[in-house]
């Protein structure tokens, strides 16, 4: 027998070189949950970093989500290749749904699924340590990723520190959570035994109610965010000029050709800086006075599609002429150049006057 605690997943010498179609569906609905999922997980990141007053970072505490579904696949499944497979596609779905890092998601979910086959391959039997083990290394794996692509001008010392939060958050989030997700599915006869070579027992829920609380929380808060927050049919070069307003209407830049300034600006974050350069766009005060802001209005909130925003004294937009919308590989960005980088909004979709 072998306990619920370890389990051999070894396929049969048939099967070692290729999924069955149960597999392959597997496969495909992990991918579909992970990736629309995630774009939700990185509003929540967003939220975490604007608590600890950084433009970035923080939100690697709860990176590990990402990495679940390419780990719990690899366990039910047993053969490698089958978290590469996971994690490709789940990039794909994130990508498609609108995911906030664009198509470069892609390449980090692929790596971090090639990690998760790397990782469980240490052991022919599945445990615990392993799955943790690899969930860690598989999710800090992004921050190198991002690094290349993107972290320019930031301390050595903080990516090591995003890069030691991700590592905690895939060990745990990650890793403990698949696995325990893992056990529930056995327990509950989800998954028959031969495909996991684990014995059914009682199903003990003392010991998964924490598992339970995670992917209810999740999955209750994903349908909220695409309910309340997310706009999949929002155009890329458009944001909906909304609230206390005599006029509202969406801004598509396209129609302010010709009404478009430059302005020279730097980015000055908590932890990132980028050297001056021109910007070309339209003035956000140019935007609200079409609208015709109603009198008594104070505040005007710049929204990105996933959620973050930003704020600002509706007087002091108004007086600014270095405040402007301009475009940042066909998405709208809100150029701040007056302010810090955490009012640098990306993706704008929604601005709302209070």
């Amino acid at each position: 027998m072998v306990s619920s605690e370890e389990s051999t997943y070894e396929p049969s010498a048939r099967q070692k070189h290729r999924l069955d179609l149960r597999e392959i569906v597997l496969v495909a609905l992990l991918a579909a949950i992970g990736g629309v999922l995630s774009t939700y997980i990185g509003y929540i990141g967003n939220l975490i970093n604007r608590l600890f007053g950084v433009p970035f970072g923080a939100g690697q505490l709860i990176a590990g989500l990402h990495i679940v579904w390419p780990l719990l696949a690899r366990i039910l499944i047993g053969r490698f290749g089958s978290g590469t497979l996971t994690g490709l596609t789940k990039g794909l779905v994130e990508f498609l749904a609108g995911g906030t890092h664009g198509v470069v998601i892609v390449l980090v979910s692929l790596i971090e699924g090639l990690l998760v086959d790397l990782g469980m391959g240490i052991s022919r039997r599945s445990n615990l340590a392993v799955t943790m083990l690899s969930g860690a290394v598989a999710s800090a794996s992004n921050i190198f990723v991002f690094q290349a692509l993107y972290f320019s001008d930031v301390s050595v010392t903080f990516i090591f520190v995003m890069a030691g939060l991700s590592f905690v958050s895939g060990a745990f989030f990650g890793g403990y959570l698949a696995w325990d997700l893992h056990r529930l599915l056995v327990s509950t006869r989800l998954v028959r035994r031969a495909e996991t070579g684990v014995v059914r027992g009682r199903i003990t829920w003392k010991r998964h109610i924490v598992t339970l609380a995670v992917v209810i929380g999740i999955l209750a808060g994903g349908a909220w965010y695409y309910v309340t927050v997310y706009d999949p049919f929002a155009a890329p070069d458009a944001a909906k000029i909304m609230g206390a307003v005599d006029s509202q209407y969406t801004f598509h830049y396209g129609d302010w050709e010709g009404e478009q300034v430059t302005v020279t600006a730097e980015v000055r974050g908590s932890v990132t800086y980028v050297s001056p350069q021109p910007y070309t766009g339209v003035l956000l005060r140019d935007v609200l006075a079409r609208a015709e802001p109603k009198s008594g209005a104070s505040t005007v909130r710049v929204i990105a599609d996933d959620g973050y925003e930003a704020s600002f004294a509706l007087d002091a937009v108004m007086d600014d002429d270095s405040l402007l919308l301009t475009l940042d590989a066909g998405r709208l960005q809100l150029v701040a150049a007056a302010y810090d980088g955490a009012h640098w909004v990306k993706r704008v979709t929604r601005i709302v006057i209070e």
